[in-house]
């Protein structure tokens, strides 16, 4: 029987990037990558920040408090692009008011966002891993890609991705994040890792090196053609998913995981989700594609 033949979608590249933030450290950490794709690509660079609308128990409050708290925003924003990885591009500045939700999708709908940049609170360990409650916000409501950044992390501005995890789960949605791989992989010349975690249960069910070449054999056939321009590594692990990501991402050194995802944001408890966990924890950017 042939392989099977993974036929991707045609990808515009970025044009549009749209960088959100709260003025917050954790925020801005993400500011350099956001950056570097736009110079990278040629991409209109759309700094972002939304104000939240006065509630309506404020309406004994002295409403200048609200108005200069807009001022002060819109002061701010301005201020970023004084930033030195911010030099010479001369983004465009979107300020909005109103609920975070709304906002932002009017955001992305006025910017053609291609991609939406945002830092991540911090990383202190599995049990304690959170992402930040806007940001949850945000990757409830998003309609492109999200390259989440957490504080800390390593820069490289001359090539940020040099090296990418992609893990999948072999599943059809998991393939919508192949065509953003090949693109960042063909500009910045990375190295490809595609990772499947096998649930330990499974693998006892059997012999375990039978198992896992068996397992290789799908991953190399299902995703191998996709990627064959960039000679992509396949590996097969064993043990809980989020982890064995994370145990591979640290270990391996990569500079980006890669997810294809879809509902990992609906209501519930966010924080058991895989994509959720990856995100909060991983050691470096994370790009999920909804």
């Amino acid at each position: 029987m042939a392989a099977p033949v993974l036929v991707t979608p045609t990808l515009r590249e970025f044009k549009n990037i749209a960088f959100t933030t709260d003025f917050s450290e954790a925020s801005l950490s993400a500011l350099p990558y956001a950056s570097a794709i736009a110079r990278a690509f040629g991409s209109a660079l759309h700094l972002c920040h939304v104000v939240p609308a006065a509630p309506l128990s404020a309406g004994l409050a002295d409403p200048r408090l609200y108005e200069a708290a807009g001022k002060d925003a819109v002061t701010q924003l301005s201020a970023l692009r004084k930033l030195r990885p911010l030099a010479g591009l001369n983004p465009a500045l979107v300020l909005a008011e109103g609920g975070l939700k709304a906002e932002l999708l009017g955001i992305l709908d006025k910017t053609q966002a291609d991609l939406l940049v945002a830092g991540t609170r911090g990383r202190t360990g599995l049990r304690k891993m959170l992402l930040g409650s806007a940001l949850e916000e945000i990757c409830r409501v998003a309609t492109c890609p999200i390259l989440t950044v957490g504080p800390g992390m390593a820069f490289d501005a001359d090539v940020p991705f040099r090296h990418i995890l992609y893990p999948t789960n072999l599943s059809e949605l998991s393939k919508k994040a192949i065509p953003y791989i090949a693109l960042l992989a063909r500009k910045y010349g990375a190295h490809v890792t595609l990772l499947h975690v096998v649930p330990e249960d499974e693998a006892s069910l059997g012999d375990e090196k039978t198992f896992r070449q068996a397992v290789l054999s799908k991953l190399t056939n299902t995703f191998g053609p996709a990627l064959a321009a960039f000679q992509p590594e396949f590996v097969v692990e064993f043990g809980e998913t989020a982890e064995t990501v994370l145990r591979v991402a640290a270990e391996r050194k990569v500079n980006l995981v890669a997810l294809g995802i879809r509902n990992a944001f609906r209501p519930g408890i966010l924080r058991a989700r895989t994509a959720y966990r990856i995100m909060a924890g991983a050691p470096c950017p994370v790009l999920t594609v909804p």
